[in-house]
């Protein structure tokens, strides 16, 4: 189940590890297949682990169920400097609770709408709608 879960979500190196639903909503836990991460201080890969951050970002609707991600943005510990970060996720822009993909398909459904009704339809105020598009 997961593994179809996997392809169907169609995000390059992420996978599957749990599903929830919950009301109109489907929670897909995903997990990096990535151990290690480069640091964007001295370009260095780094293999450690330094914490763990629970995120819960939005990303495209199947069907009536709105989907959201739950992602683990871990933070690792450079090697060579020694200074802590966050790894990038190249599916969702930094410090932003939505995927790139649902930025852009909201995007195009305001060019073939108006701004209220789409904010209506994904359950998003207008000024997060606007934020998306800009």
């Amino acid at each position: 189940m997961k593994r179809e879960l996997t392809k169907i979500l169609n995000l390059p190196e992420v996978i599957v590890k749990a599903k929830k639903e919950i009301e109109e909503s489907l929670v897909l836990e995903v997990e990096s297949q990535s151990k290690t991460a480069f640091c964007p201080r001295c370009q260095k890969v780094s293999h450690r682990l330094h914490q763990n951050h629970w995120h819960l970002i939005k990303d495209l609707p199947w069907g009536e169920k709105e989907v959201f991600l739950r992602i683990n943005r871990r933070q690792f510990k450079c090697d060579y400097c020694s200074k802590p970060f966050s790894e990038e996720l190249n599916f969702v822009e930094k410090k932003q609770k939505y995927t790139k993909r649902y930025a852009r398909f909201v995007t195009q459904e305001v060019v073939n709408s108006d701004l209220l009704s789409v904010a209506k339809r994904h359950n998003l105020t207008e000024d997060q709608v606007v934020s998306m598009i800009n």
